[in-house]
């Protein structure tokens, strides 16, 4: 891996531990002045990843290392499942002490648009002018499906528990399949060994979601758990109460966010700008989540922030689990399609179910496990399937291409795969 991609990696991961540090350092007394040395410190190494996350404007269409080519998309969806993970356990914090959702979610993709603004000035000058209507309406349909739908899931969460909530991600990659075959943006062979491994892959890691849902088995004692010593209160517990109300809006928001995987694929061959078309997809889910929460909330109260562990977990979720996130699913779906992305769903089905049992306290079992090393098999099956699709295509020169340009760079990605 090259000196740069390396840098990378290493900042966001630092990034992900440092918030995992003070979350867990700060929760049970952190006073106003800690939280806020905690918020500072953090946003200020979230402004030092982004600068090396787009430092000189990488083109990763021309990278020498063939190899990292071919992993890179794979590492990065990892990296974000961890994101994802270490954000659900925040926000079940944060809302179970009584944060509105609406105004958790409004202040994060604001803060995320307000992240990418200063990189899509510098290497997509004047890219924004080529904004047509046609785009706005992509835009803002990716902004309604991949944001402000998707938000009723944390209030699922609130309803139910990290260890739960997340297992309603084997909808996405199933969901995300079959409409990426039915708008031929995922090519199906199933009379090659290449395309039967796939579709095997993909059921596979749904059947390791599901039955880490609906088997528990004996409960395991592998390690020390509800090691941060967390209580949820009262007013939690009995909002808790509501698990039908609960998995509806978990399976709705789990539904909408397969869509977007593949509304993603049309708005980048509209508007081929991955910065600018952030900031927008941000903003834009921020005045919807906006309105949705006034019309259900006007207590002013309730849209004030204070030096605490809610604004650690805007700051964390903007930065990683939006910005960095919507970026680099951007890239991913012009490398690999749209279907890919979806299927790293079911990694975080894993980290969540292990950092539950370390952090909340929930109990870990023989189907939790069971269902783990089963996510884990179908999740190689159906990686082995589409490096076998993208290598020979490699060698080939692709027939529909898209352009995916930053500044006065173009780096020519084939759309089909």
């Amino acid at each position: 891996m090259c000196g740069v991609d390396t840098e990378v990696v290493v900042c966001l991961f630092k990034f992900s531990l440092l918030c995992q540090t003070y979350a867990r350092k700060h929760f049970r007394n952190g006073t106003p002045h800690t939280c806020s040395l905690a918020c500072l410190y953090l946003l200020s190494e979230g402004q030092l990843i982004f600068r090396h996350l787009v430092v000189r404007d990488i083109n990763w269409g021309m990278m020498t290392s063939s190899s990292l080519k071919e992993w890179l998309p794979a590492i990065f969806m990892v990296m974000l499942q961890i994101f994802t993970a270490g954000s659900l356990m925040l926000v079940k914090v944060v809302v179970d002490s009584g944060l509105f959702v609406c105004t958790l979610l409004t202040y994060r993709y604001l803060l995320g648009a307000v992240l990418v603004v200063p990189f899509a000035v510098s290497f997509e000058k004047g890219k924004l002018k080529e904004l047509k209507l046609k785009a706005f309406i992509w835009i803002f349909t990716s902004a309604l499906v991949g944001f402000t739908v998707p938000g009723l899931y944390y209030i699922g969460l609130g309803d139910t528990s990290p260890g739960y909530a997340i297992n309603f991600y084997n909808i996405v990659p199933i969901a995300a399949f079959i409409l990426a075959v039915l708008f031929r943006k995922e090519p199906l062979n199933m009379r090659s060994i290449v395309g039967i491994i796939k579709v095997v892959g993909a059921l596979v890691c749904v059947g390791g979601t599901i039955i880490i849902s609906l088997y528990k088995g004996k409960v395991l004692h592998l390690w020390p758990t509800n090691i941060i010593g967390y209580h949820p209160s009262k007013a939690a517990t009995a909002f808790g109460h509501h698990h039908i109300r609960g998995t509806i809006l978990l399976a709705i928001s789990c539904l909408s966010l397969a869509v977007w995987y593949t509304v993603q694929a049309q708005m980048l061959k509209v508007f081929p700008y991955k910065y600018w078309s952030t900031v927008a997809t941000c903003f834009v889910g921020c005045i919807q989540m906006a309105i949705i929460g006034v019309a259900m909330n006007r207590e002013k109260a309730t849209w004030k922030l204070k030096w605490n562990m809610s604004l650690l977990t805007i700051i964390y979720s903007a930065i990683l689990n939006t910005a960095a996130k919507f970026v680099m699913i951007s890239w991913v779906v012009t490398q690999r399609g749209p279907t890919y992305p979806s299927m790293f769903c079911a990694v975080s089905v894993l980290f969540t179910t292990i950092l539950d049992s370390l952090l909340l306290g929930h109990d870990l079992s023989v189907g939790s496990i069971l269902g783990m090393l089963l996510i884990l098999a179908g999740l190689y099956l159906f990686l082995w399937g589409k490096r076998k699709e993208v290598v020979p295509e490699t060698t080939e020169k692709p027939k529909e291409e898209v352009q995916f340009q930053t500044g006065d760079r173009t780096s020519e990605l084939p759309s089909n795969v």
